[in-house]
């Protein structure tokens, strides 16, 4: 009961804190992940299970550093799921990743189809991922990226991934608990 507590606390509330910000500001502060990733590995050490803290932290890190590293995610995302991965472990870092991208997914195309621009944005991805399996051509899938200013506007179609990770780590939560 009491390592319910401590993952409630140490790490699902300061989550929902993230989720809320980044959702109004599209921003996830680093006075919340950072502390929150410390008490993760804190966390594993008290209960005895650090290897699984750190592949957790470092592949869920790992995929968000590839999302960010080509434009498609910001660093406050990038914290977040490497806190998250390591309060779950890997199996349970996979499932968040896998159960917040499908959120994302939802969420963005949602959007686009709320703008009138999903069919667009869906034969433009998929006219380049031909285009790159077939043909090999490189460069030919366009994807959008997010401004790389910090004070530059947010694109309309952008998911603040961070509340998808969020509720995917409750939905976890719930599910390994409850």
């Amino acid at each position: 009961m009491a390592h319910k507590l401590f993952i409630f606390f140490g790490c699902l509330i300061p989550a929902l804190i993230c989720a809320v910000t980044d959702f109004k500001t599209h921003l996830i502060p680093n006075k919340i992940t950072l502390p929150m990733l410390a008490a993760g590995f804190v966390y594993a050490v008290a209960a005895k299970n650090l290897p699984d803290a750190l592949l957790g932290f470092a592949f869920a890190g790992g995929v968000l550093l590839v999302c960010a590293l080509m434009g498609g995610a910001g660093g406050g995302d990038l914290k977040l799921a490497a806190a998250l991965g390591a309060w779950f472990g890997f199996r349970n870092a996979l499932w968040i990743l896998l159960i917040g991208s499908f959120i994302g997914v939802v969420w963005g195309s949602w959007n686009l189809a709320k703008q009138g621009r999903l069919k667009a944005r869906m034969l433009l991805f998929f006219r380049g991922l031909f285009l790159e399996a077939v043909y090999g051509m490189k460069g030919a899938m366009i994807l959008p990226k997010l401004p790389e200013d910090p004070e530059a506007p947010v694109p309309p179609e952008a998911v603040p991934f961070g509340t998808c990770l969020a509720a995917a780590a409750w939905a976890v939560w719930g599910a390994l608990f409850f």
